[in-house]
């Protein structure tokens, strides 16, 4: 059976989907007695794909099988309850989630009357609307009942409701009473329990008795009314607990896996590479401009695309493990552009989404690595986009938001920063090095008269005085012996690249002098040209300091210079759809070992070299596949 991915949207509108069926029997058939049947569903909330690694939710499915009423639904009282709970490994990323049903969710013929959901061990649960399919001996049909699903404590709260505007006497404050106890039950679980509903039936049956025994002029006690709405919140505490023991009972498990984990034809590959780290030497694993975005299907080179564009955009969450499964390096370092902005022309909505690619992006290379993962800021990163008037102030992604994403997504490494900057330094004292991360989009927050952004950092690189004087005076005096390494998305102006407009480079040329001075040992004053981000820094290198690279990213190539005995390197993109070396043929590589790039980048501080390894695109090229540089 070919595996079909079911969409469903755990958002319930009201009446204007009702009534719609969707007809999906071509994609899924179940049989009587069928075993281990496929069902793939991807999760999306008002078309916004649902990240169940963050959450820890795994998929769950519940309903009765047998014969529909009159209205098309089976109850309890027509079928068989089934239910599947699944697990993290049924996980496979990018909102999809692959469940291998047992033949006991197909206990007879009839049809399916349910709902899909995810769950999560805080007890947090989101469920689909009502569906429906058909289990048949041959030839089944499902479809999907886009009429909002009701739990069953929700419909025991419409009946409340209902109930508590009768006129018979005193049993219209009980209901009230009664109301409340299930709102109450609904905020803390919002959800159905099967194993309960057998004893609420009893109650339900007790009260019906007594509406009747009121029509009829029978008088109710007090005594018995309140006996009955006692069973009734004891039913509900009953059936709410036991959600919660068995929420406790599932384990909290890290984000190891994204999109069905790392693909085998990358294995090979990585397993080479891991076998091949000397770890006499210091080992980064440089990877660059992954791009990472949900639904995107943009050619960056115009002309013919290609039908699976939309799954290299988002493969870029996935590729991340290729790099962090590199356990013999001594860190990884993910340069920034590690995700894109999103294109929905609703900005608002367009912030939400990006917050969530963070997220998750930061979430998976923290927890699927066993090595410091650091994650720099690139251009990409804060939701500004190339036109400054499209987006203003409240729909980027600020510093404060962007810190405390970081705060809470990423482990702390031991790393010494400014405060919670996004710039830090980090140092392996048994291999004499000291690994830098700069934010080269360090620019002043705030608007102009119009409303727009002072600085587009989607165009504008730059430094302010903080961060230039925190390297000088801080994270570049280092002891005497060791090797430096630094880590930035937009390369030094003037190394490997020149702006075409000074206005865009903003303290460039500053940071150039600091990492000159540092290597040449020297004292200086120096000040930067902008007016509107004004530096000023005064620092003393006691010795000639040595730099081993600067590394760099940004511009989706690879390259180098060396300038004033620093070596300055570039390495090309992660992201498969936007390669400036090789352009559209690495579309082709998508699905082979060659889809990613990165490098592993090696310091030997006894011979004074520095060696990159291509992991994926360049690898099959000379010119990129080894580069050797001495310092």
């Amino acid at each position: 059976m070919a595996i079909t991915t079911i969409v469903m949207d755990v958002y319930k509108p009201g009446s204007e989907l009702k009534n719609k069926v969707v007809d999906i029997s071509d994609s899924f058939n179940a049989r009587v007695g069928d075993n281990q049947v496929r069902l793939v569903i991807k999760y999306v909330e008002r078309g916004i794909v649902e990240r169940m690694e963050q959450e820890q939710l795994t998929p769950f499915m519940m309903g009765w099988v047998g014969q529909p009423d009159e209205e098309q639904k089976v109850t309890a009282e027509t079928g068989i309850a089934v239910s599947y709970h699944g697990s993290t490994n049924d996980i496979i990323g990018g909102g999809k989630v692959r469940m291998d049903l047992p033949g006991t969710m197909f206990p007879q013929e009839g049809m399916f009357y349910g709902f899909f959901g995810l769950e999560n061990s805080s007890g947090k649960r989101v469920t689909t609307n009502n569906v429906i399919f058909k289990i048949e001996n041959n030839n089944p049909d499902m479809y999907v009942d886009t009429l909002p699903f009701r739990t069953e404590l929700q419909k025991l709260l419409d009946e409340a409701v209902a109930k508590s505007k009768t006129t018979f006497g005193d049993i219209s404050n009980a209901w009230e009473a009664l109301k409340k106890e299930i709102e109450d039950a609904l905020a803390k679980g919002n959800t159905d329990i099967d194993s309960y509903l057998s004893r609420l039936k009893l109650a339900e049956e007790r009260l019906e008795q007594y509406e009747k025994d009121l029509a009829a002029g029978k008088a109710v006690s007090q005594a018995d009314l309140d006996s009955t709405l006692a069973d009734f919140k004891s039913n509900i505490q009953s059936g709410i607990d036991e959600i919660n023991d068995f929420n406790e009972s599932i384990k909290n498990l890290s984000v190891t896996d994204v999109d069905g984990g790392i693909p085998n034809y990358m294995k090979e590959t990585l397993e080479s590479a891991q076998a091949g780290i000397d770890k006499s030497k210091f080992n980064l694993v440089f990877a660059t401009d992954y791009h990472y975005d949900i639904g995107s299907t943009y050619n960056p080179f115009g002309g013919d695309s290609v039908d699976n564009m939309q799954e290299m955009w988002e493969a870029g969450l996935r590729k991340v493990l290729n790099a962090t499964s590199l356990s013999n390096a001594d860190a990884v370092v993910f340069n920034g552009d590690n995700v894109d902005e999103p294109s929905v022309n609703d900005h608002k909505l367009e912030k939400i989404m990006m917050t969530k690619e963070m997220k998750d992006f930061f979430k998976t290379a923290s927890s699927s690595a066993n090595i410091p993962a650091f994650i720099l800021k690139g251009n990409h990163d804060q939701n500004y986009h190339h036109a400054t008037d499209y987006k203003l102030p409240d729909s980027v992604i600020t510093d404060k938001e962007f810190e405390q994403i970081y705060q809470d997504s990423v482990a702390d490494l031991g790393e010494v920063r400014s405060g919670n900057s996004n710039y830090f330094y980090k140092d392996f004292p048994e291999k004499k090095i000291r690994l830098i991360g700069l934010d080269s989009y360090d620019l002043p927050e705030g608007a102009n008269a119009d409303g727009t952004p002072k600085f587009n950092r989607f165009l504008i690189s730059g430094f302010q005085q903080a961060q230039l004087n925190w390297l000088a005076n801080t994270a570049l005096q280092v002891a005497k012996g060791t090797t430096v390494i630094i880590a930035m998305h937009h390369p030094v102006d003037g190394t490997l690249a020149t702006a075409d407009n000074a206005s865009k480079v903003i303290n460039h040329d500053v940071l150039q002098q600091i990492l000159n001075d540092f290597a040449g040992g020297k004292t200086n004053s120096v000040s930067g040209k902008n007016s509107d981000v004004p530096v000023n820094i005064n620092y003393t290198f006691s010795g000639a300091g040595t730099i081993a690279a600067v590394l760099s990213g940004h511009y989706h190539i690879d390259g180098n210079n060396t300038m004033n005995g620093i070596n300055y390197i570039q390495t090309r993109c992660s992201l498969t759809t936007g390669d400036n070396v090789i352009k559209k043929k690495r579309w082709d590589y998508f699905g082979t070992a060659l889809e990613d790039a990165f490098d592993i980048v090696s310091i030997d501080t006894t011979a004074k070299t520095v060696d990159l390894k291509r992991i994926g695109a360049g690898s099959e090229d000379t010119r990129y596949a080894t580069r050797h540089f001495n310092y």
